[in-house]
């Protein structure tokens, strides 16, 4: 904050109050000055706050959009320059608080926690392992039930029971469960569609457990492929185990990604990766850093990201195989160990 010349911070965004305060609550916001480090919330959530969020001062406010005691406080302080989320609050939210303290200055701030979120403690590489380890034995518990005849939508509703059995609080998406020609749909949520033989097969999913998500892909097929099947998939699964080797500490982000998106256009399929490489999950399943060609991150030694490359074809079909990984000063440690088998 000083070095940014900021007097106070208003913290709207849901995972950054959770990452700063511990605070789980749905209705709430931080105050961060210099010295002080206040939760507002209503009286649903202040016997929780407390417990929670022991470092936090605990204001108690009339709902999440009630700035009248906060502006008392600023007003006491007499704070000129208040910093918002400005990805994260809305035109509403931004007036109401305008009108609230009408003498300070609101100012955008970008990213500010989410950069600091992007390099993980152990704990919480340990609580991201934990959901990708529920994904994973989850996954194990469907496999023997996938046969042609089962439909998309039935794999995904077994696949999120297993998942809240072995201990996940929610999902961290929808799940996608793509096949046939729909598998060219990079987020073809699940469908009534009923799954046949020789048909690729997409399976997009990830647990949540205590807070923070998991991210995995895996493509097969119930069958026997055809060549092109296998050229597709062997493709993509050789982008991935490229990316895989190459993401060191110090690497460019849009580099890597590049570094994919070239391979498949000298393979004739360029056209066909209309995604980025990849992106940072933890408290949110989509976070920094960015492996996009738009991605200005550089890696560094403790974060996590997902590497997913996929061709997609219309009409077709598509391929997609995603891992998460965390990055080690040696390189990538794998946290999704689910088989990459192409054929069941």
């Amino acid at each position: 904050m000083e070095e940014n010349n900021l007097e106070a911070i208003l913290v709207t965004h849901r995972p950054n109050i959770f990452y700063l305060s511990g605070f789980s609550g749905s209705s709430g916001f931080l105050l961060l000055t210099g010295r002080e480090a206040q939760l507002y919330t209503d009286f649903r959530y202040l016997e929780q706050a407390g417990k929670e969020a022991p470092a936090f001062e605990i204001v108690p406010a009339g709902g999440s959009m009630d700035y009248s005691k906060v502006a008392g406080f600023i007003s006491q302080k007499g704070f000129k320059k208040i910093a918002l989320e400005e990805a994260n609050v809305s035109w509403r939210e931004y007036r109401a608080l305008q009108k609230a303290v009408p003498q300070s200055k609101l100012l955008p701030l970008y990213n500010f926690f989410e950069e600091i979120r992007a390099k993980k403690e152990e704990a919480e590489i340990e609580l991201i392992a934990g959901a990708a380890r529920i994904a994973d034995n989850a996954w194990q518990k469907v496999l023997p039930l996938l046969k042609p005849g089962i439909s998309e939508r039935e794999v995904a509703d077994e696949l999120e029971f297993q998942m809240r059995k072995l201990g996940a609080e929610k999902l961290a998406f929808e799940t996608i469960v793509a096949s046939g020609v729909r598998s060219a749909l990079p987020h073809g949520v699940a469908s009534p569609k009923i799954i046949d033989a020789g048909e690729l097969i997409t399976v997009d999913f990830g647990a949540v457990y205590n807070g923070y998500c998991s991210d995995m892909s895996r493509t097969f097929i119930l069958g026997e492929p055809t060549d092109r099947q296998s050229e597709i998939y062997n493709l993509v699964l050789a982008a991935q185990e490229m990316a895989l080797q190459a993401a060191r500490v110090g690497q460019e982000c849009a580099a890597l990604d590049a570094m994919v998106r070239q391979f498949f256009q000298q393979e004739g399929f360029g056209v066909h990766f209309g995604h980025g490489l990849g992106h940072g999950v933890g408290l949110e399943i989509h976070e920094l850093p960015t492996l996009a060609p738009r991605g200005t991150d550089t890696l560094a030694e403790t974060m996590v990201f997902t590497i997913e490359p996929g061709l997609y074809i219309e009409n077709w079909g598509g391929v997609r195989i995603e891992d998460l990984v965390v990055l080690r000063a040696e390189g990538v440690q794998v946290l999704t160990n689910s088989e990459k088998k192409f054929v069941y």
